[in-house]
C-alpha cells in the first residue's frame, strides 16, 4: 500500500514551506508540487492525485479532475462555491491538519493507506496508576522523549482531567478554549467511519521532543462512552494504518474499557508503590484483574519507579 498523494499548485515559495513542513512531519500523504497548471496537466494524462491543494488564483486553471479524486482551494478570504477552502495564511501544521480533517470527512475518500509496504505492528504501552501523585503523566511523557529518539512515537492522553493549560503552556486567558483532542477522536469513532486515521492525523500535534500527541477529552463522560469494540477499533488502527512504532496510552480511569486496553496493550506500567497505603492499593488492582480472570495482563505488568529521572524498562 502507498501513501495518498498530495499535490500542490502554487507559487515556488507558498509550495516550499508547505513541502518543507510534509517532508519534516512523518504523516500519512507524499507530496508533489507544481508551479504551473500547465506542468500539472501534463502529469494527471498518465497518473493520478488523491488531493490537489490549489491556490485560488489558480482555480481556473485547474485541469480536467477525472484524475484528480478531491481539490481543495488555498483561500486569502474569498470563498469559492465549486469547491471546499482552507485559508492559506496559516501555519503550515495546522493546514495540513484541515488537510486530514477534510479527508475524513469525505465518505469518497474510502480506506487508509499507510507508510509502509508492510505495516510492522506498532507496539503498545499503557501507563497506569492505582494512586495518586506517582507521576505517572510525567513519567509517560518522559517515556515518549526517550523513545522518539529513534522511532515514530504517539502519546495519547486519556485523562478524565486534563493538565492542557501546563502542557501547551496556555495563558489563563486562553484556557477557556475548545481543546481539539480526544473528545473529537471519540465522536468520530462512534460515526463508524472509514477514515479514522485521517481524522486522526487532523488532531495530532507535534512536541519539541519528538513525539507526536494527542489532547485529552474535552468532558470526561467522553471517555467514559468508549466501548470495548471502539477501543479496539482504535487501536486496530493505530497499528495498521498509521506510521508510528510506539503508542504510549496515558490512562486515568478504570472501567470495563480500560480494563480492556490492559489486556490488549504489549507492556503494561504501573508505579512502584511506596508505603502501605500505596501497596494496598496495588493490590487491590491486582485483585480486580485476578478476578476477572486477567492474570495474563499481570504477568506483562512492569511496576518501574516513576519519579525516577530514567523511564527505561
Amino acid at each position: 500500500m502507498k501513501k495518498l498523494l498530495l499535490a500542490i499548485l502554487a507559487d515556488g515559495t507558498y509550495s516550499d514551506r508547505l513541502s518543507d513542513y510534509i517532508n519534516n512531519h512523518k504523516n500519512l500523504l507524499d507530496y508533489m508540487t507544481f508551479t504551473s497548471a500547465y506542468n500539472l496537466k501534463l502529469f494527471i494524462k498518465h497518473s493520478k492525485i488523491d488531493i490537489l491543494l490549489a491556490d485560488n488564483s489558480m482555480v481556473s486553471a485547474i485541469p480536467d479532475t477525472k484524475n484528480i479524486q478531491k481539490v481543495i482551494i488555498l483561500s486569502d478570504g474569498e470563498d469559492t462555491q465549486d469547491y471546499p477552502i482552507i485559508f492559506k495564511y496559516q501555519p503550515a501544521g495546522d493546514i495540513l491538519k484541515e488537510i486530514f480533517a477534510k479527508i475524513a470527512d469525505d465518505d469518497t475518500i474510502s480506506g487508509t493507506v499507510c507508510g509502509y509496504p508492510v505495516k510492522k505492528q506498532a507496539e503498545i504501552t499503557v501507563v497506569f496508576s492505582a494512586f495518586g501523585g506517582a507521576g505517572a503523566s510525567t513519567y509517560a511523557r518522559k517515556l515518549c522523549s526517550d523513545m522518539a529518539a529513534n522511532q515514530t512515537v504517539l502519546y495519547i492522553n486519556m485523562e478524565i482531567f486534563d493538565s492542557f493549560a501546563e502542557f501547551e503552556k496556555v495563558s489563563k486567558d486562553e484556557q477557556h478554549y475548545y481543546i481539539r483532542g480526544m473528545s473529537d477522536a471519540i465522536f468520530y469513532l462512534k460515526q463508524k467511519k472509514n477514515n479514522l486515521a485521517f481524522k486522526l492525523e487532523s488532531l495530532i500535534n507535534h512536541h519539541s521532543d519528538g513525539y507526536s500527541y494527542i489532547l485529552p477529552v474535552e468532558d470526561y463522560r467522553d471517555l467514559y462512552s468508549i466501548t470495548k469494540d471502539d477501543i479496539e477499533h482504535l487501536v486496530s488502527v493505530l497499528c495498521k494504518e498509521t506510521i508510528y512504532e510506539k503508542i504510549v496510552f496515558d490512562i486515568g480511569y478504570i472501567n470495563e474499557t480500560s480494563l480492556k486496553l490492559f489486556d490488549i496493550c504489549d507492556v503494561l506500567l504501573l508505579p512502584e508503590p511506596s508505603g502501605e497505603i500505596q501497596k494496598n492499593k496495588q493490590n487491590s488492582l491486582n485483585r480486580l484483574l485476578m478476578r476477572n480472570g486477567m492474570k495474563q495482563v499481570l504477568d506483562k505488568a512492569k511496576c518501574v519507579l516513576m519519579k525516577e529521572r530514567s523511564v527505561s524498562y
